[in-house]
């Protein structure tokens, strides 16, 4: 039987087995379930003495890896993994993960937390760090920098790295990473359609300064470019500076596919994973239920607006507290198709939300057919006040132009036009419909 020891900010938290089956165990240290402040490492497995097992530890470990196979095979080939299994690709490369937990080898010696250990990266460095996915290197760990080793959820390639007195850098032992680096989605062909995702950095840029100007919580995040690479860097929140800055803790969090025991292939609605109801109804049990349930509705609305396609289930988390506590994470990984429509692109009557609206004939995705009296009856369905939908919506509506100017104003004037006009254009004429339709 394989294992692997699971930490938490220095605390050794349980043990991860794998059984000559292949199955996946997760028991929590005695110590932890004893220590005041406790918490679970995902809430599918509250603190208790007996063992888990099966699919809720499988799914859970499972969910932290990337969710792209080609990613998860270069993994295998780049550190010589056992398998494509959870356990055997933490194995090697859950030292840094997203949350708080660091999976190491048992008995691995422990290094002081309390401290940041890092390498500050030349600007050749940093490309060739940036420019890794183009030889196959799997999240930005190229073979010249072997003990950089990440895991980090998701389909797109990207990478994390230390930022600390302006200059990136590669972190050392328990140190973590505060930034994750997203690079260009590039093209996306299919028989019936070629989406050019080539500006996905500037798009996504341009949404997250969207949903800010909103008020909605995002990560800071801003634009690099390093020789021939473009990126998007967004700071993490799941990471934070100790109040004296000596060091950096890692914050507990996980996605809903992890809340509610959900591989990560059904993380779509319409592929049988969590939509707006079983979010909304969860959120009932956070620390400050009205506030997370009011800016996760009004996400949804910004995401209809924003014709943002991919908010599924991994992409909203809780940050996970003592006791089993639980809030709303900030948002994140939003990106618009309103550049992607047109031409051989995504016809707009095709454009899906990933969580679906209550109609009065079944669950509506398409946005073009998605109208206010659509949130009105979500909001019903799901126990959210009609009132506060409406002021949602009339909030979007009133303030819509004025922020669309702000934002105008705001970004640099190398930003592409096209990307810029696509999304704040076509925001503006899906807004029309705010006011109307409202029975």
């Amino acid at each position: 039987m394989a294992a692997l020891d699971v930490y938490m900010n220095g605390y050794r938290v349980g043990i991860l087995t794998k059984t000559g089956s292949g199955a996946h165990h997760f028991s929590y240290d005695v110590n932890w379930l004893g220590l005041s402040g406790s918490r679970p490492i995902s809430l599918s497995m509250p603190l208790r003495h007996q063992p888990y097992q099966g699919e809720e530890v499988y799914n859970f470990f499972d969910n932290l890896l990337p969710d792209n196979p080609d990613i998860r095979r270069r993994i295998v080939a780049r550190h010589h993994a056992d398998s494509t299994q959870p356990f055997d690709l933490l194995a090697k490369v859950g030292r840094d993960s997203v949350g708080a937990l660091q999976l190491v080898p048992p008995g691995a010696p422990a290094h002081n937390i309390k401290q940041i250990e890092y390498r500050t990266l030349s600007e050749q460095q940093l490309e060739n760090i940036l420019s890794g996915y183009l030889v196959d290197a799997p999240l930005g760990m190229i073979d010249t920098e072997d003990d950089f080793r990440i895991s980090i959820a998701g389909a797109q390639e990207k990478t994390a790295l230390l930022y600390r007195n302006n200059h990136w850098c590669l972190p050392f032992n328990t140190t973590p990473t505060t930034h994750i680096i997203k690079l260009p989605i590039g093209k996306i062909e299919s028989h019936s359609y070629s989406i050019d995702m080539s500006d996905s950095v500037e798009n996504e840029y341009l949404c997250l300064l969207i949903a800010r100007a909103f008020g909605l919580p995002v990560p800071h995040c801003f634009m690099l470019r390093v020789g021939k690479i473009k990126a998007l860097a967004v700071e993490r929140f799941d990471r934070k500076y100790a109040s004296d800055g000596s060091w950096i803790m890692r914050l507990p969090q996980e996605d809903f596919c992890q809340v509610l025991n959900v591989p990560s292939a059904l993380k779509y609605e319409n592929h049988g994973g969590p939509g707006i109801s079983a979010i909304m109804s969860y959120l009932l049990g956070a620390v400050d239920p009205q506030r997370d349930r009011y800016s996760f509705m009004k996400a949804q609305v910004l995401f209809w607006l924003l014709a943002a396609t991919d908010g599924h289930a991994k992409n909203f988390s809780l940050f996970i507290e003592p006791e089993g506590r639980y809030r709303l994470t900030p948002f994140y990984d939003i990106l618009s198709m309103y550049p992607a429509m047109g031409g051989r692109g995504i016809d707009r009557r095709e454009a899906k939300l990933a969580m679906g609206l209550t109609g009065s004939k079944g669950k509506k995705y398409a946005i073009e057919q998605i109208f206010p009296r659509h949130f009105f009856q979500t909001a019903q369905a799901v126990g959210f006040a009609r009132e506060s939908m409406e002021s949602i919506l009339t909030e979007f509506a009133q303030s819509m132009d004025a922020i669309v100017m702000k934002i105008r104003n705001q970004l640099p004037t190398s930003f592409p036009a096209s990307i810029r006009d696509a999304i704040l254009e076509g925001m503006q004429a899906r807004a029309v419909r705010l006011m109307t339709g409202w029975e």
